[in-house]
Parts: structure tokens; sequence; C-alpha cells
């Protein structure tokens, strides 16, 4: 079993590779295909969304966080994710009509339908790659993950290229997922090769159907941005809003996905072991906010030179959505790994209670705020998430002791960390700018940010230097660094 030092670097490594490749879809395709076009298929993306939900069951967090694993469990899971996956599918396929007829755009049939196959295809790679998590066999993983994510690449660039338009995105999906299915059969555990069974189904349908009632919940609420915003004002608001989130998601999403593929069986492992886990989680979100809040300052600041430089000129109403989401995000960084830890306590039916609370607000803020205007829909994305963190923090509490005023003076050195960082940058923006390019103005600033960083991490004494000594070795003038945070660990 891969220690959890070396399983976060994996992870974070995945996490680089995979983003980095993505990246460089991401800026071909803004540039193949019009807003409209990426519009339609974020829309299409959103309905596909909330069927992935139903196809899930749980099973996959059901596998991870189960403190005795046995045969007939395992059985079971692939059994209820076959049953699942492929009832999700006929749904989605039946109602693709519906959503075409709805939003007065033909294409979204053939784009629904063909992400349709992913529903065929799924149940025989989720339940091994859950198990693969569970024995945090993340080098695997990465491999895999890196491969599937050259070839969606590979084949959604090519087919928009040769004028497949937003269709490409969805052949590029399956393909994705085809390219999974083999890599992960290649090294499937010996335990996994097994035959369908429902002896277990009491135990795993207990967890699914709370965990599959937050998870429906959560992604109809989170796809209600596009869904209501396609619907109100239109394809082209739907991309200009997406590609601003995307962005923000590149920390709250794919950066934290590293986090939490390694925060989940290791938040498991410590409830087997009977562990401190409200020491555990404290120190990781403190982990997460010395590295979220800087990202979100820069991204806010350089936002104008971020967006032409990754998406073109045509992407620049994007501009202002990215400088009101940089806060949203901020709040985010503080309840990423809420769920993990009450799911890797079994506390499932607490996680479903507070996406109960929260979502229908949510939709119903985003509703409101999608008939005013776009950047009205990014303000009420800020109340959302600090409502997620009051809510979160209440279920916290009852499971770890957690309250608010511990997690916010925790990290106070974050914040600190974030003023320290941003200053030079601050000033490279206000007075460079209008001697540089945009694109020369960004490289100061990232090159600045940086140094100031790592300044601030040894001022402010962060625990972030533990690690940051490990990486550097034990060199003499970062002991009282490493002391320090010793005796706040």
């Amino acid at each position: 079993m891969t220690s959890i030092r070396k399983a976060v670097l994996i992870s974070f490594a995945e996490n680089y590779s995979t983003m980095f490749i993505g990246f460089i879809g991401i800026m071909l395709i803004a540039r193949l295909l019009t807003p409209e076009e990426i519009g339609i298929y974020s829309v299409a993306s959103a309905v596909t969304g909330i069927a992935h939900m139903m196809r899930d069951f749980g099973v996959g967090s059901y596998l991870v966080q189960e403190q005795e694993l046995t045969r007939e469990r395992i059985q079971t899971a692939l059994t209820v994710a076959i049953m699942t996956s492929w009832a999700a599918g006929g749904i989605l396929y039946l109602s693709s009509s519906w959503a075409a007829v709805f939003y007065n755009e033909p294409g979204l049939v053939d784009l629904i339908r063909i992400q349709c196959v992913n529903f065929l295809i799924i149940p025989f790679t989720a339940p091994v790659l859950s198990l693969l998590h569970r024995d945090m066999q993340f080098s695997v993983l990465y491999r895999i993950n890196v491969a599937c994510t050259v070839i969606q690449t590979v084949v959604s660039i090519g087919l928009a290229t040769l004028g497949y338009g937003y269709m490409s995105l969805a052949w590029a999906s399956v393909a994705n997922v085809l390219c999974l299915m083999l890599l992960v059969n290649a090294v499937r555990p010996h335990d996994a090769w097994i035959m369908p069974g429902l002896k277990e189904w009491r135990r795993i349908a207990s967890f699914g159907i709370q965990t599959s009632v937050a998870a429906i919940v959560t992604e109809i609420a989170m796809n209600m941005n596009d869904l209501i915003l396609g619907r109100l004002l239109g394809f082209q608001a739907v991309a200009l809003y997406s590609r601003a989130q995307g962005l923000i998601y590149l920390f709250h999403r794919d950066m934290m996905n590293a986090v939490r593929k390694v925060a989940f069986p290791a938040f498991a492992q410590a409830v087997r072991e009977n562990r401190d886990l409200l020491k555990a989680y404290l120190l990781s979100v403190n982990y997460i906010t010395v590295f979220a809040w800087p990202f979100y300052a820069f991204l806010g600041l350089y936002a104008d030179s971020i967006v032409r430089l990754m998406f073109g000129d045509q992407w620049d109403a994007s501009i202002p959505l990215v400088r009101i989401l940089v806060f949203a995000g901020a709040v985010g960084a503080f309840w990423n790994l809420w769920s993990s830890a009450l799911l890797a306590m079994g506390h499932v039916n607490k996680t479903m209670r507070s996406e109960l609370i929260i979502q229908p607000i949510r939709i119903v803020l985003i509703f409101f705020a999608a008939s005013i205007s776009m950047e009205m829909t990014c303000y009420a994305l800020i109340i959302i998430y600090i409502l997620q963190l009051l809510i979160s923090t209440h279920y916290l509490k009852q499971s770890i002791g957690l309250n608010l005023k511990i997690l916010l003076l925790n990290n106070i050195n974050s914040f600190a960390v974030t003023l320290i960082s941003m200053v030079i940058p601050v000033l490279c923006y206000i007075y460079l700018s209008a001697q540089f390019s945009p694109i020369q103005s960004l490289l100061i600033g990232a090159i600045t940010c940086i140094p100031s960083w790592l300044l601030g991490i040894f001022i402010v004494r962060h625990p972030i230097c533990v690690e940051l000594t490990r990486l550097l070795g034990n060199r003499p003038e970062l002991q009282s660094c490493n002391s320090n945070t010793r005796e706040k660990l």
C-alpha cells in the first residue's frame, strides 16, 4: 500500500499531467468551435451528468469505506453497478428528444445518445477503480488516467479539425471510457475477477440509496447553472459562464480531485485505526487554503490575460465573471473535504441531509439570478458557497467536534501567506501593465508570485513547511520552520 505522502505526490502528478494535456485540448477546441457549439455541448453534459449520479448508486464510495470488504460484497457491488448504470443510460436515451424540444436544439438528441454508450461500459470499470483507490494504488491510476486523457484530447481535436463540431466532444468522451475499460481490466486486482451476485444487496442498498439521493440532488443543482442559463439566456451565455467557471474549477474541482482521491481512503483508514480525524481534517484544510487562496487571488488579478491566452479574444465577456467567481472558490476551499470526512466515518445520512438542505436553495437562487444576468448568477454562487460552509461545519461539529471559529482561526496563517504572496504581483499589474503586453505582464506576475509565496510560507511558518523541508532537504535555514510546525502538529 502506498504511503499517504507518496500517494498525494502521485495524485498531484496525475492531476498536473492531465490538466496540462487538457489545457492543450481546451485551448485548441476554444479556437476550433464557436461559443454556441460549446454551449450546446455543455447543456448536453449537464443532462448526462444527472444520469451519471443515478448510475453510480454510491457503489464506488461504499467499496472504499467498507471496513469488512468480502468477496460477496464486491460481487454485489458489481451487479448493482451494472443494473443502475444500464437503467440510467436507458432513461437518458429515452429523454434525449425531450431535452431537444425543451431547448429547441435538435443537435442535443445525437449528443446525448452518443454519450449513452458510456453507460454500457462504465460498470465494468468503476468498481475496479474504487478497489484501486481503496488500496491506494495511485501509481497505477496515474498511468491509466494520463493515457485516457491523451486519447480523449487527440480524438476531440482530430474530429473538431475534420469539421465534426460539437459531436467531436461526445465521441471523445466515448473514446475515453473505452480506453479506461481496456486499461483498468488489464490491471484488475485478482479479487475483482468475480461473477455477479446479489447476496449483500441490503447492505449496499442502505448505503447506496442515501448516497445516490445526495449525489443526484447535488448534480441537478450544480448543473442548474448550465440548464437555466441555456433556457433563459441562450447557449452563448452557457459557454461564457462555463469558461469562467472552468477556470475556477482548475483548483476547486481539478486540483482538489487529486487531494480527494487520497483524502477519502486516508480518512477511512484513520477511522479504521481509531485515529484523531479532527486533527487530520484541520491540517488538510490548512494545506488546501495555502495553495487555493493565492491561486484565486492571482487568477482574479490577471483574469484578462489568462482568458485571452487560453481561449482567445472571443471569450473576453467571461473575464468579469472570473473576477466574481474567485471569491466563491476561496470560500469553497474551506469545505472541499467535508463530504470525504463524513463518508469515511460512514455518516452518509448527514451528507444526504446537508445536500437536501443546500441544493434546493441553490436552484432557487440560480434561477432568480439567471433571470437577471450572468453576473448575478456568479454573485449567487458566492452566497451558495457560504451557506454550504455553514451547513457542512454544522454536521462536522456533530461528527468530529469542528466549529467555524476553530476552522477560521486555523487558516489565518494561509490568509497571511496570500497577502504576502500578492504584494509584488499587484504592484506589477498596476505599474507594468501599460508598458508590457498582457502576456508579458502575466509572466512577470507569475514569476514574482511564486518566490513571494515561498517567502510568505517561511515568514508565517505555515505547517506546509514540513512538506517543503522534506522536498528541499533538512537544510539548516529551514530547521526553525520545521521545529515550529512540529509544535503546531
